[in-house]
Order: C-alpha cells, then structure tokens, then sequence
C-alpha cells in the first residue's frame, strides 16, 4: 500500500503540466486549467498545437519543459495516454493523472491489455498513476483542480476536515458540488479504474495528510476487502473516522431504484 511520501508527488506537486492542454472552451485540457487559476506552484501546458495559452507559455512535450514536473494531467484521447506515460517515466515525473475511458470498464480484451499495460509501466518505473477513467482530484490546501470538473476554479474554496474518495465519478461529483453552498472538504479524489492507485492507497494516503480529519469514501465495488481493511485501520490509529457508503449495483440496485 502506498505511503503518503509515495504519493506526495502527484498529490500535492509542486509543478503541474497538463499534457493535452488547450485553449477550446469545454476541452478537458482547458478546464484543467481554468480550474489550476489560484495554484500557486508550476504550470506547464504541452500541446504542440500552441505557443501559449492565456498567459503561459505551451510547449510542444514534456521533454521540451524547462524542469520536471512533480505530476503529469494527461488529457488527451485514450490512443496517446501510453506514449505520455510512457514519456513521464523516462524523465522521473513523480504522477500522472489519466481522464481517458475506454480502458479495463469496456470488454475488448485489447483495451484491458492496455491498461495491464499501464499497471505494469507503473509497478516498473515507481510513475504513479490516479486512473484511467477518472475525473481526476482536488487538493483544497494547494487551490489545486487537477480535474476536468466544470467551475471548480470558480467555486468558493473553503477547506474542511473531510477527505473525499470515489469510485464513482458522478456521485462524487455531486457530493464535492457542496462546495458551492458553502462546505469545506480536504481533498477529493475520482480512483476510477485504478490500474495503479486504488481506494485503499487513497484512504492511506489522507489517513497520514495532516489537513484531513475523516474520511468519506464512496464504493461501487471492493476488489481487495483486506487491503481497504488495513487502509481503515491506519485511519482509525491515526483518529480519523472512515464513514463508508456502498452503492448499490446490479439487479439489488434497480430494485432498490424502483423502491423509491
């Protein structure tokens, strides 16, 4: 299970650059960085396409940047996420963010290889990995939106003792939504398919980051019951409490759907 010094860099980096980056309103890229407008660290956009976006300067790969990045963003289509990460491990980028679907959620046994392949790159070079298929997080101490999520940049942005952790990305979505009436939260995180990081590493991670109190954790499905165990147990020696909400899948949940 990964340590918080094992995550540090992709969680709270001290330069970002968002690979796919664009200047098209409603692009992920762009959102990106509309919603990194109050960090303060870094930001590199990369696209060959442009020579700047806004006021910054776009470069044409992450090996035309003038220093590493701590993180990668990676929004581009799901064909060139393996040569991005593939490329953020040669130069010792510390984490990449994928948004890209069409990975291990589908049934094409070539687009679950994909992703094995993505795991394995990952387990090789030590390039942590949030995703794919994920929307990405927020870290509320840096104002930093490492997401595609619309307006974060604009939401007020309160920081609170709650860590947020989903697998599903449109129920997180709305719970880290509160945040425009008011409500606080340290971190939020989309896990996604988690070919590298999953909600157990999450959990670990905010059970050691001194800006979150609890932990809310949002399930679809647990693939390792005993690692998310150990997880809630360096949680509960370190007195955060873990609340845990299961959704309801499958044939139990179209009942329980009806139910209502």
């Amino acid at each position: 299970m990964y340590s918080r010094a094992e995550l540090a860099r992709l969680i709270e980096p001290r330069s970002i650059a968002v690979v796919g980056a664009s200047a098209r309103a409603g692009a992920f890229g762009a959102r990106v960085l509309e919603n990194l407008a109050h960090y303060g660290g870094e930001i590199y956009p990369v696209n060959d396409r442009y020579e700047r976006i806004g006021l910054l300067a776009c470069h044409a790969s992450l090996t035309a940047l003038p220093q590493r990045p701590d993180c990668v963003v990676v929004a581009v289509p799901r064909e060139g996420v393996e040569p991005v990460l593939e490329e953020a491990a040669a130069l010792g980028v510390g984490g990449a963010v994928v948004f890209s679907s069409g990975f291990g959620e589908v049934r094409f046994p070539e687009w679950h290889e994909a992703q094995e392949r993505i795991a394995r790159l990952a387990q090789r070079t030590g390039l942590r990995v949030l995703g794919p298929n994920c929307m990405g997080f927020v870290n509320q101490a840096l104002r930093a939106g490492l997401t595609f999520i619309p307006d974060y940049g604009r939401m007020p942005h309160r920081l609170g003792p709650v860590g947020i952790v989903s697998q599903s990305g449109a129920l997180g979505y709305a719970v880290a939504q509160a945040a425009e009436r008011g409500a606080g939260f340290s971190h939020f995180f989309s896990a996604g398919n988690s070919a590298d990081i999953d909600v157990a590493d999450l959990v670990s991670y905010l059970a050691d980051a001194p800006q979150c109190g609890a932990i809310a954790l949002i399930l679809e499905g647990i693939r390792d019951a005993g690692r998310l165990l150990e997880a809630g147990e360096r949680a509960w020696r370190a007195g955060k409490p873990v609340v845990a909400y299961k959704i309801a899948t499958g044939e139990a949940g179209a009942a329980a759907a009806r139910s209502h």
